[in-house]
């Protein structure tokens, strides 16, 4: 989360609502357990959100608003097509992908953002396609990539294929997995006709 987009009461509630899912599941994290985080009461807690699901996607919006500029920034960088790649892929997945990934509640708390949060991901998912289908076409006016479909189609592959690494279940076999695409989208874009 940006600092300055949220304010401090929200943060502060924010952070202790994924302290707490991250410690105990979804399904076992009490609006109780998040207000004792957030050194607020109950009611207080209340003030600001409905439930624990109002608060899970909030979570999941600023993930996915997260997400967006550090792609936006990662693939506006001046370094070899491969590096931006890896460190836009892995920029996507964030901070939260590896906290997730190392908590003993992280397939779950992926399976609660299927459901709760699945509108939000979706805005999410088409936004980030754009970014990636927009810098796809400005390197290929320069030449510096070949598209061997169109713009918009391969970005898809990108955040489709990148969705799926979640699932892996480990932090080091999700990094693993996007270093070696990164790697092969890399050398797909940028290999040359040998003619």
């Amino acid at each position: 989360m940006k600092d300055g987009a949220v304010d401090p009461k929200q943060k502060a509630i924010l952070k202790a609502a994924w302290n707490a899912f991250a410690a105990y599941g979804f399904r076992k994290t009490s609006m109780d357990d998040i207000a004792r985080g957030a050194s607020m009461s109950r009611p207080a807690l209340y003030l600001h959100y409905r439930n624990k699901e109002d608060i899970f996607r909030s979570l999941a919006q600023f993930y996915y608003d997260d997400a967006v500029e550090e792609v936006r920034q990662a693939l506006s960088r001046d370094a070899p097509v491969a590096e931006i790649l890896a460190d836009a892929f892995v920029k996507q997945g964030g901070s939260i992908k590896e906290a997730m990934l190392t908590s003993p509640h992280g397939l779950e708390l992926i399976d609660t953002g299927n459901v709760i949060a699945a509108d939000i991901a979706e805005d999410g998912e088409a936004r980030l396609t754009e970014i990636y289908a927009d810098w796809l076409q400005r390197e290929a006016k320069v030449g510096r990539v070949t598209l061997t479909a169109p713009a918009q189609d391969m970005a898809a592959m990108f955040t489709t294929a990148l969705k799926g690494f979640k699932q892996v279940g480990e932090y080091e076999a999700f990094r693993s997995h996007v270093d070696h695409f990164a790697a092969l989208s890399a050398a797909g874009l940028t290999a040359r006709s040998a003619c």
